[in-house]
Formats: C-alpha cells, structure tokens, sequence
C-alpha cells in the first residue's frame, strides 16, 4: 500500500548512480531496470534497480534494493531506520538467519528528501497478505507437502533469531537497547504508541487489552532476553524452493521475550485465514506442533504464550489505528476501519481464549 509520493524512474536512476560515483567513488556507474513497488512506503520506501560499476577486476554487476525512510504518513512514533540497518547487518554477518547482504547507510537527506541504505536484493517469492496467502497465490497452490515446508522453515527462521547471542551480535546499545524490564518496556512503548495513534479518540478495545497485559505480565524469561524481530510474518520471508531464504523488515525489532515473536507468528497466520473465512493452509504445522518446534529449536518455554499471542493483537490492533487514519485521511478506507478491522476481531478471539 503506497504511502509515498510517487518518484520519478529516471530522476531516481540518475540520483543513484551520482550517489554511488560521489559517495563510493565508484567509476562507470549504470543503473538499470529501476521498478519502486506499488505496496512500498508504511515503514520505508524500497527501490529495487540492478547496478553495474567498474571495481579492481573489471566490471562488476548488482541486483540491489535502495530503502527510503518514510517522509510522510509515518506509521510508527519512533524512528526505527537505522537500527534496522544495524541489525540487519549484525545478522547478516554474525548469525545463521536467513538474511541479505546489507552494503551501506546513507545519513545525509539531500539525495531522497530522507536517509537511506542500499541492500543485496535476494530473489525469491513472498507469501502476500493483501490478497490473504491462503486464498491464493504460489503458496496456497502448492501441495500440502510444501506448505509444511515453507511453514518449518519459517519457524525454524525464527528460532534461528532467538538462539543467536546478543553478545556475538554486538549491537550497538544506544540503536537497540536492552531495558532493565524488557517486557515493561514493551507495554510502555506500546502505550505510548496508542495514546499517539489515538490522537484524542480513544480506542476501548485497545485500552481493555493494554490493562489485561499488564494485570497478567508472566515472569521473565529463565533464560533471558533475545533479539526480537518483531514483525514475524510470511508475508516478510523471502523463500526459494519453499525454504526462507532472506529474513526481512525489522522496524519492529527490539529486545525481549522471544515468545513476542512466536505469538505474532501465530496470530498473525490465525488472522489472514480463519479471520477471512478461510481455512489455514493444509500443510501447515497446528498452533500446538508450531509451538513445540519452536521449544525444540530453541530449548524455550512456550507457558506464557497465550500471552504473547494478545500481546500480538493488542500489538497489530494499534498498528492497523494508525494505518486506518491515514488512510482515511487519503479517502482510500472509511474512517471506521481504524477501529473495526481483522485485527481487531483477533485480538478480540486471543483475549477469550486467553
């Protein structure tokens, strides 16, 4: 879903191989092939070109992705651009998640009106959301034999994150933190992120929930903190083969309860199936065999899930506030979607589950 002014091909190619001659001193630069989805632009905006350039042995060519911070419409109240980048990196180069290559940070605005990095891009397909993956597409057409695989991969993706240790990732603590109270901190941020998303109308749903989770909090983790991606969806999973072949968007990443990411795996899987009338995906592992892949992976307790998955709702619900605003402000929704959507409903379903 675009949230972005649109940008003009060839303006952009030519801005891009100025960068890359100025910045990087790079010689014989061509950029060719430039497309800019059509759904780019909630959390950043993606640019996918191929480059060439001449290095030491010749000439070399790139297929590449250039990522815009978000300039207007801005879905999240924190500037979360260059810690994805930080840990982006950190992965690609310390860990055995599934991730891109990530080149360079560019901080400076003048280029695109915003900072931005240029990214490796990984070929592959991606589960969409925007016509549900069980309703259709590549996903949902394969044999229930692939399905399992492209779901224990995604799962096992996920435990990879989880069993990497944040003293080998060495993150920078000043773009990712690790609070004194993990999950304190992430019922704090997320209050914060309603009351702004609210923006005086206020959200009974979401403040039922946002009460429920701090009545019932579990006890931290035996094991302690990890790394959290935070948006642990398919439809952020590049697969090749039905296997994850690239990790992406971490503008949601922090660090926590792992079950933060487990639990938004599940609910969000729940909530573009059953939450449209769909059955899920035959091959797919059951909530209750994902859960006990995921404490296999990782040697983890699964207890407090029930938890996390309404922490997941309550997540996704403030989310989908502040994108049904804008865009009701752009007359694509009618105003009554911030507060009546799926998420909603499966927030809704958690908590009486729970």
């Amino acid at each position: 879903m675009d949230f972005q002014l649109r940008r003009d091909a060839a303006e952009t190619a030519g801005r891009l191989r100025d960068w890359f001659g100025e910045v990087r001193g790079l010689a014989d630069v061509g950029i060719d092939n430039l497309s800019i989805p059509s759904s780019t632009g909630a959390s950043n905006e993606t640019i996918l070109f191929d480059a060439t350039w001449t290095g030491p042995s010749g000439t070399e060519q790139h297929q590449l992705v250039a990522r815009i911070a978000p300039t207007s419409y801005v879905v999240f109240p924190e500037d979360t651009f260059e810690r994805q980048f930080h840990v982006m990196g950190a992965l690609a180069e310390r860990s055995n998640v599934p991730m891109a290559a990530v080149h360079w940070f560019e901080p400076e605005k003048s280029w695109f009106g915003a900072p931005f990095w240029i990214m490796e891009r990984v070929r592959g397909q991606i589960p969409g959301d925007a016509q549900p993956y069980a309703l259709s597409g590549w996903l949902a057409e394969a044999t229930p034999r692939l399905q399992r695989r492209a779901w224990i991969s995604g799962t096992r993706a996920i435990a990879a994150v989880h069993t990497t240790s944040l003293g080998g990732l060495a993150l920078d603590p000043t773009l990712i933190p690790t609070p004194r109270d993990p999950l304190d901190a992430e019922l704090e941020r997320y209050e914060r992120f309603l009351a702004w998303a609210e923006d005086g109308d206020p959200y009974p749903l979401a403040r039922e929930a946002l009460a429920w989770l701090r009545q019932n909090q579990p006890a931290p983790p035996a094991e302690g903190p990890t790394l959290v991606w935070g948006d642990s969806r398919l439809s952020n999973l590049i697969f090749e083969d039905f296997e994850v072949a690239a990790v992406l968007d971490w503008e949601m990443a922090t660090i926590g309860d792992p079950l933060l990411d487990l639990g938004w795996w599940l609910f969000t899987d729940e909530t573009l199936t059953r939450g449209v009338g769909a059955q899920r995906l035959p091959g797919f592992l059951s909530r209750e065999e994902t859960a006990a892949l995921w404490r296999e992976t990782t040697g983890r307790s699964t207890d407090a899930l029930p938890y996390f998955e309404v922490f997941a709702g309550l997540r996704f619900t403030v989310i989908m506030a502040r994108m049904g605003k804008l865009l009701a402000e752009r007359g694509v929704l009618p105003a009554s979607f911030a507060y009546d959507n799926l998420f909603g409903q499966g927030l809704r379903r958690a908590m009486a589950r729970a």
